[in-house]
């Protein structure tokens, strides 16, 4: 049968109609296969530019080298001149004198606007899966605040460590500055998702520490965050953000729990600070509750991706009878989750996580090599409390 015969039996009076409809059969088909290409580049494209300049940040992280020379420094102006071929020497022009506490207020205002900088370049439907992140400071913020009004310091010296990045509304954060009690500070948080905080307020009363309400803040912060990643469908960069959150939640967890497991308390006086999701299962969790001692929290773990971070930091453990360096081991670990998704996941957010993370132990790093030499404490003090990336 010819194609004219075909199209006559088709009941087209000519080739040419039947050439048309194919064609247009064609171009749908065609269509269909490239608008999901075509959208794909379009998304990559509109990623490219925030997540070149976001490179171009991570780049000027302080390399390993230089930090190992600053942990050498026999002085603070040492430490200052060091600083000033980073990207925090304009901050560092604004400080009146060469205290720790200086050099943390100039880290506090860089990481400030490192984080505005990031939100503002990212494409908007990556703004709202950021926010997450910026939570982490209005609990930092409202951390130093308690820990400020405890211990009697002016509201004027409490504002100066603030970090002023976050979902609170900057005046809210000055209110909560200005309070002179706990019970004020927590009452100012009526309205806020912090409020919650009140529900510890009893059990402060009676053991008098503020890990209640740290750990309190570290509860409402993740599992709010968590309920948020996992209540919408997962595209790409939610997953990679879900897989951050995850190892955070753990993180905390594991640290909460080597602690207290070092103060000897039981496994009822634990287990309701403890924060809901995370990456390891309820039973590995509970199993681990019920050990007695830190060596069989970390026996407990094996299988897991914290056993070997954690077993690296075992022999210095032992040796001091300090829980720091297992502390250290699983901060590491997380810089290093961060940074794997920003390779795994180049288009999309994965940059913003592993340059955050970065900075984050960047900021903790100086802070800390710049309070031990002012403490007079020597390089290798100085390097036991640097944390490194895990493998």
């Amino acid at each position: 049968m010819t194609l004219e015969e075909l199209a006559a039996s088709l009941g087209f009076s000519s080739f040419p109609p039947l050439f048309a409809v194919a064609l247009a059969v064609a171009l749908v088909v065609g269509l269909i296969i490239l608008v999901p290409i075509l959208l794909r580049v379009i998304e990559i494209a509109n990623y490219a530019y925030s997540n070149s300049r976001i490179q171009v940040m991570s780049s000027r992280i302080i390399p390993e080298e230089k930090l190992k020379e600053m942990i050498e420094a026999s002085s603070l102006a040492e430490v200052v001149a060091a600083l000033e071929t980073t990207e925090y020497s304009a901050y560092l022009r604004e400080m009146m004198e060469e205290r720790s506490e200086a050099i943390e207020r100039a880290l506090n205002r860089h990481t400030a606007d490192s984080y505005r900088e990031v939100v503002m370049m990212v494409p908007l439907n990556l703004k709202k899966i950021l926010t997450v992140l910026l939570r982490k400071w209005d609990v930092y913020n409202i951390k130093l605040i308690l820990r400020g009004v405890y211990a009697g310091r002016s509201p004027d010296d409490v504002r100066a460590d603030l970090v002023p990045v976050g979902e609170l509304n900057p005046s809210k954060i000055g209110e909560l500055a200005e309070a002179r009690s706990l019970e004020e500070v927590i009452s100012n948080l009526d309205g806020t998702p912090y409020s919650r905080l009140a529900e510890s307020l009893q059990l402060f009363d009676q053991t008098r520490n503020l890990t209640v309400f740290e750990a309190r803040l570290d509860k409402i912060l993740y599992e709010d965050a968590w309920k948020d990643a996992t209540s919408q469908p997962l595209d790409e960069n939610l997953l990679s953000l879900k897989n951050y959150l995850a190892t955070n939640i753990d993180v905390v967890n594991l640290k909460f729990v080597f602690r207290a497991k070092k103060d000897g308390l039981a496994a009822g006086s634990i287990e309701s600070y403890l924060v809901s999701g995370g990456g390891l299962a309820e039973s590995l969790i509970k199993g681990i509750l019920e050990v007695d001692s830190v060596d069989n929290v970390v026996a407990a773990l094996e299988g897991t991706k914290y056993y070997q971070p954690v077993l690296g930091a075992v022999p210095e453990y032992e040796s001091t009878g300090s829980i720091l360096p297992i502390e250290l081991a699983l901060d590491g670990h997380l810089v290093r989750v961060g940074k794997n998704i920003s390779i795994t996941q180049p288009f999309g957010i994965g940059p913003a996580i592993g340059y955050l993370s970065m900075k984050e132990m960047e900021i903790r790093n100086v802070r800390t090599l710049a309070r031990g030499i002012e403490s007079g404490l020597s390089p290798d003090e100085i390097r036991s409390l640097i944390m490194k990336v895990g493998s």
